[in-house]
């Protein structure tokens, strides 16, 4: 949209426009017209994997108010940050949700019918039908006449508001970024009438923001003309005219998708810059696992127990430091210091207190955390542990512990329901369970020396969406152009957040674009990149990259996953 230094997604972008000014002087074959079908797969696309990363980010929010209520930190910061976002957010759907209305409106002239497929709970579309099954998509006087009339020189109203609306909320949200009291300051953006007076709006803003501003204003701002040929002559033409003047439909509709696209990026800047401003301590961890703890793992008959469940997040690159003390010994002058995990002694039957504190990082600095245990040596029962969850995942080597206080491991066997078991070996007790894709709920059941310990139910899911790489590069980064030269496959594996281990997925097939090139490579079973594909990564520098891949795990479910970078 913006005018500026244009990044390689927006001169892709002016491209569309140049060859779709080229197209409307030739007799538009049907190969072009699903070509542009093609094309708008592809922004559509890539506008969901933005959307993905931007809902990351507003969750980055929860995990900075957690970090800030554990150091009792200034919620006040956060609390205006993340209703900024919230703002953000609220009005970037309802942006998009005007785009796709006024594309699915045009869509309905020809159709007659609403091409809605889905809306969010404020009711803003979210998206539309695919256009291959639209029948007239070479029709190009209903884009002319709703978005441009009879006179392409000066464009009907409907076409002037699409460009009123997206610079009311280009000026709404560089408000919401700019307006805000720092200590004594009052940082203020009052929108300018026109563009050339940005810099005079900037110099009320903090000096630390205006360059992000600037981004987000420029990329949000559509310019008020564009180049055209008409009859060998370079001309000027009003924005509308370029876009919609007998553009066919399904052209029109992925130019609509275009402009998704400019907003979802730039609502994952703006979102980027809110995060940024809350200032929260910086917990260092590497794996994430569901955790349920009570006061006491022991009751009676006939009593109740309150149980808490929740995440816990740690490094486990690390050791920390503890220091403890059981029963008598819980008086901080009586602790002792160990790393790592403690061993408890269960020689005397009964409750026992564990009582400590740990060093945790925060800003590679140590605090110490209070922390306390209450544990019971009682008569021997059976339970079923899963280190890593309990849920059982289709298709992959699920392992599972029985163990029963009072009795030997090699005593201990477990048998299943909905679930086949077979021993992992060692003697420890631990079984391999495997299900089958479709399975809902499965049960494993405890027994030692021919008495059944208990029984013990698990939910049974796919497998976790794997992540999509190319030569190191990740969804929204960049890569070296040397190391994009030379990486000739694409990788899909689970990242470091997933605990599940040795898990390997199938590439099926895929597809490589990149910005300001026609066409699309190949990529084969097995993540290859065929001749095609390498060629236009060897011509990509400064570009944006796109990947598409269809692949399967273990579970046997086909999935679709997606990849965007800029090559440096």
């Amino acid at each position: 949209m913006a005018g500026g230094k244009e990044t390689p997604r927006q001169k892709m972008i002016g491209m569309m426009y140049l060859v779709l000014t080229a197209l409307l002087a030739l007799n538009v074959s049907k190969q072009i017209i699903a070509a542009f079908v093609t094309l708008n797969d592809k922004l559509d696309a890539s506008a969901e994997i933005i959307h993905h990363k931007s809902e990351g980010i507003y969750h980055g929010f929860d995990a900075k108010r957690a970090a800030l209520q554990a150091t009792k930190g200034d919620m006040k910061l956060l609390e205006r940050w993340q209703g900024k976002a919230e703002e953000l957010k609220s009005e970037t759907a309802a942006i998009i949700g005007y785009i796709l209305s006024e594309c699915n409106e045009m869509i309905k002239v020809s159709e007659g019918k609403d091409w809605v497929e889905e809306k969010d709970e404020a009711g803003n579309i979210t998206k539309l039908k695919p256009l291959m099954e639209i029948s007239g998509m070479d029709n190009y006087d209903i884009p002319t006449n709703l978005f441009v009339g009879g006179n392409p020189k000066q464009p009907n109203q409907r076409g002037k508001d699409l460009v009123t609306k997206v610079h009311e909320y280009r000026d709404k949200i560089c408000t919401i970024m700019g307006t805000y009291e720092q200590g004594k300051n009052k940082w203020e953006f009052v929108a300018p009438s026109d563009p050339s007076s940005l810099d005079a709006a900037l110099a009320k803003c903090n000096p630390e923001d205006t360059a992000k501003i600037r981004q987000f204003y420029s990329q949000m701002t559509i310019p008020d003309e564009l180049p055209t040929h008409e009859a060998g002559a370079h001309t000027m033409m009003p924005w509308q005219s370029v876009t919609f003047d007998h553009a066919p439909i399904v052209a029109a509709a992925a130019m609509f998708t275009s402009m998704k696209l400019d907003i979802k990026n730039a609502e994952s800047m703006a979102s980027e810059f809110m995060l940024s401003k809350v200032d929260a301590p910086v917990f260092n961890f590497n794996k994430i696992e569901p955790l349920a703890f009570a006061r006491t793992g022991y009751i009676n008959q006939g009593d109740s127990l309150e149980l808490s469940v929740m995440i816990a997040a740690y490094d486990s690159t690390e050791n920390p430091k503890i220091k403890f003390g059981v029963d008598a010994d819980t008086v901080p002058e009586n602790w002792k210091e160990v790393t790592g995990k403690i061993g408890l002694n269960g020689s005397s039957p009964g409750a026992h207190k564990v009582k400590g504190q740990i060093g945790v990082k925060e800003k590679g600095e140590i605090s110490w955390k209070d922390w306390s245990f209450t544990y019971n040596v009682g008569q021997p029962m059976g339970v079923v542990a899963q280190p890593e969850m309990r849920i059982l995942y289709w298709g992959y080597d699920n392992v599972v512990e029985g163990t029963a206080s009072g009795y030997d491991p090699s005593q201990i066997t477990l048998s299943g329901s909905g679930c086949r078991l077979s021993a992992k070996g060692g003697g420890k007790g631990q079984y391999i369970a495997k299900v089958d894709r479709g399975t809902r709920k499965a049960s494993i059941s405890v027994s030692a020396e021919g008495s059944n310990l208990g029984s013990f139910e698990f939910e049974c899911r796919p497998m976790p969406n794997a992540e999509v790489t190319f030569g190191g590069a990740k969804m929204g980064g960049s890569l070296p152009y040397a190391n994009a030269k030379a990486t000739g496959n694409v990788r899909v594996a689970f990242d470091e957040s997933v605990p599940l281990k040795g898990v390997t997925f199938t590439v099926l097939r895929g597809e490589v674009s990149v910005s300001g090139l026609a066409g699309t490579g190949g990529i084969s079973a097995g993540g290859q990149l065929d001749g095609k594909a390498k060629g236009m990564i060897n011509q990509a520098k400064g570009k944006l990259v796109t990947i598409i891949v269809d692949y399967k795990g273990p579970d046997g479910i086909s999935k679709k996953g997606g990849l965007s970078f800029t090559v440096k």
